[in-house]
């Protein structure tokens, strides 16, 4: 059974869908859905290869004010002094560089400005002469400090997208960043607000540079922008500043790459790599300037705590011709970030891991043409999966799913562990589960349909196991008509309108006859793997081949009408005593069946509401003939000569006429069928067969005295028909009066049938 056409719209359109949700998805990433599922599978990656540690070792060290220095020399802020000291400290171990990681953009709390700031206004009445002089002989820290940042390589930081409310000026910026092949600031966002250290920092320090964008702590960080835009300036990340501070580079190039004719599956555009000029140390970034972290395990990681540091019981010998990152992880709360590697950390110590890994030079990298091999992979897979699930149904839609995510999987898996690359399965492999899933559910909900028409059409047609077999392939069942060959066998009830009228008063009576005589009949017809196609009146309409195919199935239409002779005793001993109780007399019952194969339609046949299987043609409709004349002629069971031809020598058949028709203006041969392959080796059937071949060969010659001679002679055999030489002796007395010409054939013109 076929769909309607609106199902077959909407099972076309929702897989397609899918596949145009999940493109959208990946281009227009709304909402960040696609870059999570990304996010989530690269994270994996890392967890399962994580960076190792290059041969010299790590090359930044993470100085921590972590929580137990915070509970010795107080949360961050810190007053500028302890700062100097522990700047001071770690520029004796003999680090290369100081990176400090968190913005001094506030005063020092304990300067004499400060002081009278927290103080002001004061009580009136009261005199306090001399102390602004006194406060004012109080030693300067963040001169101090800054004096210290001038005589050591150090970089001072600024925190993007942070709102300041003191202290707002425009950022100092040490060394050029000077644009290759483009304008940087095209493929990255733009920061309004930034919160900058103090203007003497930044100028006294060797560096000045932006550190991790304020984000909500607890929040994953994968990426570190290399450049930040504050309100239009190109700014350099803190971690690319102390890199070339301590290197001793000039500046920065930032390299953009765009395709030559505007468009390439092998670029994408956007920056590409930041250069530290002077130095052979770069960055590979994404499009938006941003380093993709990749973090190691412990041993690639250094960490000390401030306050061992500070009280000198730290091993200081890891600072030596390092980078010293410090940062904090503890100002009185929390200030800890998620990570790839499943660690929180600081922004300190994310920091130190980025300095190691463009040392290293251990870059994750997403190639330009990663997107569209992963939009591409959507769209031809998840075609060819809807295909395959729409074809050969969900089982094996979903071991061809399974087989192309696992490919698409390990593909991904070898391209990070081999080259670094980021590709992305997880959308795909998803997508392909989705379409599958839909496909599947539409078929289902068409499967379920088409087993709700197969019960109600083939439940009472076919046996258990062709009702099996259908339902396990209901595709056979088609509404579009098609050829095929058939058996057909019709078969009817002689004599039954004469006993019918003695139940007309009684329909249970007479529905438990019809019973009796179609039920066994149906037996035998689905035991031999045929269709009952349906019953009018007293005649039940059977037909092999279809819609199951069946192996010789004109061997078994006959075989099915021999039985269906012999079972019709049950019926007639049943009629039998019944017309004794009732005092009546017996009337017996004998079958008309008429048997014949050729090619017929099949099919749906009805209106588009309500369809209704059945199977229509010549070889229908000619048994349909025979069975209504078989009477006439007298044995039981009549067979046309497409099922003559089809079991060959199998059977006892005797010719018994040349029926001619409009279709057939020749005539068709039709012959009794007497009995089975054993009746048929038997003499006195062979001496039958040649006394009839003596009657139609005089007959069919004209020679009526010598065919009513051959008559005389066969009804003296055993085996003889009486009804068939009454019928022809009949016809011989009516084409003596009335000639059939000189070209006749000895057919009889049946009309149109």
């Amino acid at each position: 059974m076929n769909p309607t056409p609106a199902f077959r719209r909407l099972s076309a359109i929702l897989p397609g869908l899918v596949l145009v949700l999940s493109l959208a998805v990946s281009i227009y990433d709304p909402q960040g859905a696609g870059s999570y599922l990304r996010n989530q599978v690269f994270d994996l990656y890392q967890r399962i290869l994580p960076r190792e540690a290059g041969p010299d070792g790590p090359h930044a060290v993470y100085v921590d004010i972590d929580a137990e220095t915070a509970k010795t020399y107080g949360a961050w802020p810190w007053p500028r002094k302890r700062l100097a000291d522990l700047v001071s400290r770690v520029s004796q171990t003999g680090a290369s560089a100081i990176l400090i990681d968190m913005p001094l953009s506030d005063q020092d709390p304990t300067s004499a400005s400060e002081l009278m700031r927290l103080w002001a206004p004061l009580p009136a009445g009261e005199t306090y002469g001399g102390l602004g002089q006194s406060l004012a002989r109080l030693p300067d820290y963040d001169r101090q400090l800054a004096s210290l940042l001038a005589a050591t390589p150090s970089v001072v930081s600024l925190v993007p997208g942070k709102t300041a409310f003191r202290n707002i000026h425009t950022p100092l910026r040490s060394a050029a960043i000077v644009p290759q092949g483009g304008d940087p600031r095209h493929y990255m966002g733009a920061y309004e607000n930034w919160s900058a250290s103090l203007t003497g920092f930044e100028k006294t320090a060797k560096g000045n540079g932006a550190t991790l964008p304020d984000t909500s702590a607890g929040a994953t960080v994968r990426g570190l922008p290399m450049l930040v835009d504050l309100d239009g300036t190109l700014y350099p990340s803190n971690v690319l500043e102390i890199l070339r501070v301590a290197e001793g580079g000039t500046g920065y190039s930032a390299k953009v790459a765009t395709p030559d004719n505007g468009f390439s599956f092998e670029i994408e555009p956007g920056i590409d790599s930041i250069a530290i000029e002077g130095t052979d140390i770069g960055a590979q970034t994404l499009k938006d300037g941003s380093l993709v972290l990749y973090f190691g395990d412990e041993t690639t990681r250094t960490r000390v705590s401030a306050g061992r540091i500070l009280t000198g019981s730290a091993d200081t010998g890891i600072l030596a011709d390092r980078i010293a990152v410090i940062g904090v992880s503890v100002n009185g709360s929390e200030r800890m970030y998620g990570t790839p590697a499943g660690i929180p950390m600081a922004s300190g110590a994310i920091a130190a891991n980025a300095i190691d890994q463009i040392v290293d030079g251990h870059f994750l990298t997403r190639p330009g043409w990663a997107p569209a091999a992963e939009q591409l992979f959507v769209l031809i897979a998840g075609v060819i999966v809807i295909l395959v699930v729409r074809r050969f149904r969900f089982r094996w839609g979903i071991i061809l799913t399974l087989a192309i995510a696992a490919g698409a999987t390990y593909g991904s898996w070898w391209a990070f562990e081999n080259h670094r690359w980021l590709i992305d399965p997880a959308l795909g492999g998803l997508t392909l589960f989705a379409a599958a899933l839909t496909c599947a559910v539409m078929t289902r909900l068409h499967t379920e349909d088409e087993i709700r028409f197969i019960e109600t059409q083939f439940a009472r047609r076919l046996s258990s196991s062709g009702l099996a077999k259908v339902k396990a392939n209901s595709r056979i069942i088609q509404a579009e008509g098609s050829l095929r060959d058939v058996t057909s066998v019709v078969v009817g009830l002689r004599g039954f309108n004469i006993i019918s009228d003695r139940y007309l008063e009684d329909p249970t009576a007479y529905a438990d006859i019809l019973n009796r005589f179609f039920s066994p009949m149906t037996k035998i017809v689905q035991d031999r793997n045929g269709m009952v196609d349906r019953s009018v009146g007293d005649a039940l309409y059977a037909v092999w081949n279809a819609p199951l195919d069946a192996g010789d199935h004109a061997s078994k239409g006959c075989d099915a009408a021999l039985r269906m002779v012999e079972n019709l005793e049950a019926l007639n001993e049943f009629l039998e005593e019944d017309a004794r109780r009732q005092h009546l007399s017996h009337v017996p019952l004998s079958l008309s069946i008429g048997i014949d194969t050729g090619t017929a339609i099949t099919g749906n046949m009805g209106a588009v509401q309500r369809f209704d299987y059945g199977v229509l043609g010549e070889p229908v409709s000619f048994a349909a003939y025979l069975q209504k004349n078989a009477r006439h002629y007298g044995p039981a069971i009549i067979v046309g000569e497409g099922t003559q031809r089809a079991v060959g020598d199998r059977y006892a058949l005797l010719e018994i006429d040349l029926v001619s028709t409009p279709r057939h203006p020749e005539g068709r041969r039709i012959f009794a069928l007497l009995g089975d392959p054993i009746m048929r080796a038997n003499p006195k059937f062979r001496a039958l067969q040649e006394a009839h071949t003596l009657i139609f060969s005089a007959y069919r010659n004209q020679r009526w005295a010598e065919a009513r001679a051959a008559i005389t002679e066969c009804r003296k055999l055993n085996g003889a028909i009486p009804t068939l030489y009454d019928f022809y002796e009949a016809r011989i007395s009516a084409y003596e009066a009335n000639p059939p010409g000189e070209h006749w054939n000895g057919a009889f013109f049946a009309g149109r049938i």
